[in-house]
């Protein structure tokens, strides 16, 4: 790429810049330019000396814009102009995404400001059913104690046949021997951790 049109560019980004979150997916989308023409190359040796220089952020943070442009297209970046969301929120309403437009009540409502307070409440009752739904499943997947006991006794009486055998080495007794101070010193911080 010739310097003027990296001048071009960078125009580009640093006008898309002044404008803020409005226009952060063009601005991702310049320096993704930028960065796969090689066309920094023309005034830094590297791309991290190029975005600390020209773009004023760190590499990582230049890489994470370009990213969730790639990964998600500009409709993340006109939803989080209204409404504060992680790719992680992201990805997990991703679904309710159509079309710049968000799905609210079964009716998909274009990611415009004009609509900014509507969304702002139907993301942040998403965000809690997800954290609801992530509770109930860490609940459901949590094994109970009497679960833990049989699976303790399952172990203890494994432990038990093996030192019992009639032939057991002098090597595989020190193992169990190994094996049970092990469990004893982690059993013994288990049960510091429920008398504190």
């Amino acid at each position: 790429m010739e310097p003027f049109e990296l001048g071009t560019w960078l125009g580009r980004v640093q006008a898309f810049g002044l404008v803020a979150n409005q226009t952060l997916a063009a601005q991702a989308q310049c320096l993704r330019t930028i960065r796969e023409t090689e066309a920094y190359k023309s005034v830094c040796a590297t791309w991290e000396e190029f975005c600390l220089q020209y773009v004023g952020l760190p590499r990582r943070r230049v890489d994470e814009l370009i990213e969730k442009l790639e990964e998600f297209g500009e409709t993340y970046f006109r939803l989080s102009e209204i409404v504060r969301i992680s790719p992680e929120t992201y990805r997990q309403i991703a679904q309710k995404v159509v079309d710049g437009s968000i799905e609210i009540g079964g009716e998909l409502v274009p990611i415009v400001p004009e609509n900014a307070p509507r969304i702002r409440s139907a993301v942040a009752r998403m965000r809690s059913e997800l954290k609801q739904a992530r509770h109930e499943a860490d609940i459901h997947s949590t094994p109970s104690i009497s679960h833990l006991m049989a699976r303790v006794d399952s172990i203890y009486e494994e432990m038990t046949r093996q030192a019992g055998r009639p032939l057991i080495t002098d090597q595989q007794k020190a193992q169990l021997r190994g094996l049970t101070a092990y469990t004893t010193e982690r059993m013994a911080r288990v049960s510091k951790l429920v008398d504190e």
